[in-house]
């Protein structure tokens, strides 16, 4: 079964775990066993008849988070946006970036969920969508840390989906037609102390002199001799750290800063040059229909954030409906916002996903002290920018602007009201009542209090700012089974 959310507005409750995943090792590095597509022979054989250009490529992504059939094991949205991110930095300089297409897809199958390559490729035939490329985030994408399925889908393990994980980059290599650099050697055991063959099976091994580049291997000149079918880690300057000998006695270390190699995740930086082009001249013929919307958004642009409600260490004498807002952010179609206890916001306590910049969380403690800041992003730009970190405190007062049953329809007319005019109370009466109405500052100082008979039925009770400063106030009105509280703002 396949549960669609929308993305906006996806509230994405409680994150107070670590979401920066390291890789698997009881996974492989990669299961891709597609060899060289007849797209990518064709081009290798020359590469000057495919188009080439400089402009940015945008290409769709489809998003599916495979969970088990009781709809556990999710990969969160806050790992999958910073493993988005990572995604986009990676690709940054081959001028290629990917934006996230429609909603986000939950699928609840636990055979999806750990699956096999026969299950694996059933699951992408049941949910293909054409002219995007279909990600399926699992637990274990039959035993690997991810796998391509050239033109059909990708399947990554979430283990391997950290911040500084690149298998989503690696990936995505085969799927816009690059092979491994170390192409050949997949599957063969080898003593490194000994030169290469010629050949295996019937691929010519790669020379250190480069006299046969242009077929051996990988195809590509600029990546030098790889043998290394396995992941391996890297000396300081990104190279391997055990020695090949070539099929002509010449000794060598494979290049770790390619993200087409099976090095660990912090020796890869780059793709080469040669590689790009070939990614490029890919989407510009055999996939050119997913270059349908070229169109991106403006940059988020945080640089006049202004946070609205709560005001930096306001006090807050309700704490069971504390209302979030600010003024929106340029091209940002999604926000986060985030609360916690502590300053540094190492662990916050609440992440919310929203379409709009405002919220109402009613997950908050009483006389609690709090921080919350909002990141800004869209689609797009999946990296987001964060606000600075505002704070407030809560009172101990209980069903704040939840009606009684007593009062309903409550309103305050006109909200903002200009200071020195007069405010309309609006409310319902469901019986006699003697109200006591409060206008309390944000520190929690008593402006007036008053006492107000109401008669059973629609009210209508005027009130003066006369002499009220400028600012964000609480009209609290007290019955026999709770507090009513509604927020007016006086104007200058």
């Amino acid at each position: 079964m396949m549960k669609k959310t929308f993305l906006l507005p996806f509230l994405a409750g409680l994150f107070a775990l670590n979401l920066s995943f390291a890789q698997n090792p009881s996974l492989g590095p990669c299961g891709t066993t597609d060899g060289k597509s007849d797209w990518l022979i064709a081009y290798q054989s020359h590469p000057q008849g495919f188009p080439r250009d400089a402009d940015t490529l945008y290409v769709p992504i489809t998003i599916y988070i495979v969970g088990t059939d009781a709809g556990t094991g999710y990969f969160s949205l806050t790992s999958l946006y910073r493993a988005f991110c990572t995604l986009n930095k990676d690709y940054e300089y081959s001028a290629i970036q990917f934006y996230l297409e429609g909603d986000i897809n939950y699928i609840n199958n636990s055979t999806y969920y750990d699956h096999n390559f026969q299950q694996g490729g059933q699951m992408m035939q049941n949910y293909r969508v054409d002219a995007t490329v279909n990600c399926y985030i699992v637990s274990n994408p039959a035993d690997n840390c991810g796998y391509s399925s050239y033109n059909n889908g990708i399947a990554l393990a979430k283990s391997c989906m950290g911040q500084n994980d690149h298998t989503w980059a690696h990936e995505l290599g085969h799927y816009l037609s690059l092979p491994h650099t170390f192409y050949g050697w997949e599957g063969y055991d080898h003593d490194y102390s000994q030169p290469a063959p010629s050949q295996i099976d019937n691929d010519w091994v790669e020379r250190v002199d480069g006299n046969n580049c242009d077929f051996a291997a990988d195809g590509f000149c600029d990546t030098p001799p790889d043998y290394l079918n396995y992941r391996w880690p890297c000396d300081g300057n990104d190279f391997s750290t055990l020695k090949q000998i070539d099929p002509n006695g010449e000794e060598f270390y494979s290049d770790g800063s390619l993200f087409m190699s099976y090095s660990n995740d912090n020796c890869t930086s780059r793709f080469s040059e040669e590689q790009i082009q070939a990614m490029r001249a890919n989407l510009w013929t055999e996939k050119l229909e997913y270059l349908y919307n070229q169109d991106a958004p403006g940059p988020v642009d945080m640089t006049n954030f202004t946070a609205l409600t709560p005001a930096q260490e306001e006090f807050l004498p309700t704490f069971n409906n504390v209302h979030f807002e600010w003024e929106p952010v340029p091209n940002a179609t999604i926000y986060s916002l985030e609360i916690t206890t502590l300053q540094s916001f190492v662990v916050p306590i609440f992440r919310y996903y929203l379409s709009e910049p405002n919220f109402t969380s009613f997950d908050l403690d009483p006389t609690r002290k709090y921080y919350w800041r909002v990141s800004a992003f869209n689609n797009y730009e999946s990296c987001p920018l964060t606000s600075e970190i505002f704070s407030f405190e809560t009172g101990d007062v209980l069903n704040s602007t939840a009606e009684t049953d007593l009062i309903k329809g409550i309103s305050l007319s006109p909200n903002p009201v200009a200071a020195g005019s007069e405010v309309l109370l609006n409310f319902q009466a469901t019986e006699n009542l003697d109200l006591e109405c409060t206008l309390l500052s944000p520190a929690g100082a008593v402006i007036w209090q008053k006492n107000i008979p109401a008669a059973r039925g629609q009210q209508q009770i005027l009130f003066q700012t006369d002499g009220i400063p400028a600012g964000l106030y609480f009209l609290q009105l007290h019955t026999s089974n709770g507090i009513v509280s509604r927020k007016l703002v006086v104007g200058r």
